[in-house]
């Protein structure tokens, strides 16, 4: 969006010596020393193992367009004088959403808020235009990647797609406040960063905060199957529902497994059968509160039928690649905990090919974390999974630990062995699940198996 100072030099809580009448456009401010370019803007952020005021002479050597500092600099230098970088992303990414006429969706859930975002997000770029739709950039969910996405925005979108996330108490409210959506959504409560939280208990009333600033005309859209469903509906906003227990209502959608990958919508007279653009019993729930918020948003059922052709997925999460010699690789490498784990193991298990389950530890569990791995070992031993790679320490002595598992396992200290041993494992009519959490790299082992059976 394009501003000019004056528009926006209340935020800078120390002065400035930029003129009211400089012109700037949104979209090129940066927060990264190393990619910002000639006449863009940089913000100096100060995280826990970087501060970007000590990047500042680093930057001029490209001359920017002017300069965000918590630190005073050379008055010579076009620059603006905060007390806070990550604030002043904030205060400008509420100053944005309020010139906007966009109608705002904000997803938010222990697991499939970038699936649930990347399905509305075509739907509607299809319908109305790539122009028209504006939406979170990758995973930018946080203090930081929100404000980021909005200033990506040139202000004249009809729609505002974007993804609210949390790993610590009080994130979700804060981000609630800039974005004010007209449309909320909770796909789940589950585990995920529960190391933070300590209880899904105390996960559930943060994610509640997205209702928080709702008017009473706004949407809060809820699977009537969530945990917590009582707790998270007590709150502002017209409460609208998925559900698979039929009732002819006009806040409900009612959907009906058909095995297949087929669900049945049935919203007031309307009924259609549908193929799911998506894989995996929890993909198939992001779907279907997709289709409630566009429902929300005036689409009719019909208008689903062609909406969602050419989705390819969202690399990394649970995306379905098939390959040469009926080989299937399901690469869920982007996050793991010990929801998506099960739902992923239990798809794993279904299949009729042979099964390889390439397996690494689940992050931000705290004190639970040896509990959940321990969980999860037991479903594998109860899974037809038949050869489980294992890479991490906390599997790993999961694993370990368990006897008569009947089934082939191997244990690795380095990710590049555990890819040899599994291109002498996988042959025709085999499928491949890949997950563990970020921090494992297994994106790396992802990459190397499409590359090698393309």
């Amino acid at each position: 969006m394009e501003l000019y100072i004056k528009e926006i030099k209340h935020l800078f809580s120390k002065g400035s010596n930029l003129s009211d009448d400089l012109c700037f456009n949104s979209s090129d401010i940066s927060i990264d020393s190393r990619t910002v370019q000639t006449n863009q803007i940089f913000i100096t952020i100060k995280g826990e193992n970087f501060d970007g005021n000590n990047f500042i002479q680093e930057v001029l050597k490209i001359n920017p367009l002017f300069i965000i500092s918590e630190k005073k600099i050379d008055n010579q230098i076009p620059y603006a004088h905060v007390d806070s970088g990550k604030q002043f992303l904030i205060d400008l990414a509420k100053l944005i959403i309020g010139k906007t006429s966009s109608k705002k969706i904000a997803i938010t859930g222990s697991n499939g808020k970038t699936t649930t975002k990347n399905l509305i997000t075509h739907f509607l770029r299809g319908k109305v235009g790539n122009q028209d739709v504006a939406a979170t950039f990758g995973n930018f969910n946080n203090d930081i990647g929100l404000p980021l996405s909005i200033f990506k925005m040139q202000g004249n979108e009809k729609y505002l797609v974007l993804e609210i996330g949390t790993n610590h108490p009080g994130e979700i409210r804060e981000l609630a406040n800039i974005v004010r959506p007209h449309i909320a959504v909770i796909t789940n409560i589950g585990d995920a960063h529960i190391g933070n939280f300590g209880s899904q208990v105390e996960i559930a009333k943060e994610k509640k905060q997205i209702f928080y600033y709702l008017n009473q005309e706004d949407i809060k859209i809820l699977p009537d199957n969530i945990n917590f469903f009582s707790d998270l509906n007590n709150s502002k906003g017209q409460l609208f529902i998925v559900s698979s227990d039929y009732s002819n209502q006009a806040n409900r959608l009612n959907y009906e497994y058909l095995g297949l990958n087929k669900i049945k919508f049935i919203y007031l007279d309307q009924e259609v059968i549908l193929n799911s653009p998506v894989e995996g019993s929890h993909n198939l729930q992001n779907f279907i509160i997709a289709c409630a918020v566009l429902i929300n948003l005036g689409f009719d059922l019909h208008s689903f039928a062609d909406g969602f052709k050419h989705f390819s997925g969202t690399a990394g999460r649970f995306n379905k690649i098939s390959m040469k010699n009926n080989i299937d690789i399901i690469d869920d490498s982007y996050n793991s905990n010990p929801t998506s784990m099960s739902s992923a193991i239990d798809y794993l298990s279904g299949s009729q090919k042979y099964k390889i389950l390439m397996i690494g530890d689940m992050g931000e569990l705290g004190e639970l974390t040896e509990q959940y791995h321990d969980q999860i070992v037991k479903k594998i031993k109860e899974s037809n999974i038949d050869s489980i790679l294992a890479y991490g320490s906390s599997i790993t002595r999961a694993l370990s630990k368990l006897k008569n598992m009947k089934k082939d396992i191997y244990y690795f200290d380095d990710i590049h062995h555990l890819i040899d041993k599994s291109l002498k494992l996988i042959k025709k009519d085999t499928i491949v699940l890949i997950k563990a959490s970020r921090f494992m790299k297994f994106d790396v082992i992802a990459s190397e198996l499409k590359e090698r059976f393309k």
